[in-house]
C-alpha cells in the first residue's frame, strides 16, 4: 500500500498539553510530524502538516485538528501521539489505533517496532474524535510511552530510523538514504607501485699487506 498525498497532524496543542514524563508528548509529536513529512517528501509523497497553536480547550483542539484534515485533498490522515500509563523503567512499546485501517495500522506498528520497541500492534478504537470525524481513512500513531525510560532511550537513539520506517510503509519506498562518504583525511590511499630492486655487481681487488685492528690490536694480513 502507498499514498500519494497525506495530511499529518501532531496530537493535542501548544496550549492543550498531552502526556508528559521522560518525554513530552506535544513536543515529540511535533518533531515526528516534521521529520516524517521530510522523509515522505523525499519519496515523492505530497504532505500537509498541522500543529494546533491556537486552541485553549480539548473540544476546540479536537475540532481544529479535524477541520484542518478535512480542508485538504488527501488519501490518508495521520495523527501522531505518544502513549502513557505509569512511570517505569521497563519497555512498553508502540501501537497504532484505527477504525477502518486494520492492515495499515498493523504494518505501521510493526515498522516502528522494527527500531527496537515492543510491537503492541494495530488497535481498534471507535471512541476517538479524530478517527471518527476525518472524512478520509485515518490512523493514530502511538509512537511509544512517554513514561517508560526504556522506550524513551530507544526513541532517542532511533528517532531517524523510526521516521524512515514509517515513510517506507506509507510511500511503498524503503530507506532512500545513501552511505555517507568517508570523512576528509580518512580515505584509503591508492596503492603505490613497487620499485624494482637495483642489483649492482662490483669487483674488488686488494694487493699488498692489509692491516686490520682487532680489539684495538693491529693485525697485518698478507
Amino acid at each position: 500500500m502507498s499514498y500519494g498525498r497525506v495530511v499529518i497532524s501532531s496530537g493535542h496543542g501548544m496550549h492543550v498539553r498531552g502526556a508528559s514524563g521522560v518525554l513530552d508528548e506535544v513536543d515529540e509529536a511535533r518533531r515526528v510530524v516534521e521529520h516524517l513529512a521530510d522523509e515522505l517528501e523525499n519519496r515523492g509523497v505530497a504532505v500537509d502538516i498541522f500543529h494546533d497553536d491556537t486552541s485553549h480547550d480539548q473540544s476546540t483542539n479536537l475540532a481544529t485538528i479535524t477541520n484542518f484534515h478535512n480542508s485538504r485533498t488527501r488519501d490518508l490522515d495521520i495523527s501522531v501521539h505518544f502513549n502513557a500509563y505509569v512511570e517505569t523503567e521497563k519497555p512498553m512499546g508502540c501501537e497504532v489505533l484505527y477504525v477502518t485501517q486494520s492492515a495499515l495500522a498493523s504494518e505501521l506498528s510493526a515498522a516502528i517496532a522494527s527500531c527496537g520497541f515492543i510491537d503492541r500492534g494495530g488497535k481498534y478504537r471507535d471512541d476517538l474524535y479524530v478517527l471518527n470525524n476525518t472524512e478520509m481513512p485515518c490512523v493514530l500513531l502511538e509512537v511509544c510511552f512517554v513514561d517508560s525510560e526504556a522506550d524513551a532511550d530507544i526513541y532517542g537513539q532511533q528517532f531517524d530510523a523510526i521516521c524512515r520506517a514509517l515513510a517506507g510503509v506509507l510511500s511503498g519506498k524503503q530507506d532512500t538514504t545513501e552511505p555517507e562518504p568517508p570523512p576528509v583525511g580518512e580515505t584509503t590511499p591508492p596503492p603505490q607501485p613497487v620499485k624494482p630492486a637495483i642489483v649492482a655487481h662490483v669487483d674488488i681487488e686488494i694487493s699488498g699487506p692489509v692491516v686490520v685492528t682487532v680489539n684495538r690490536v693491529p693485525v697485518t694480513l698478507g
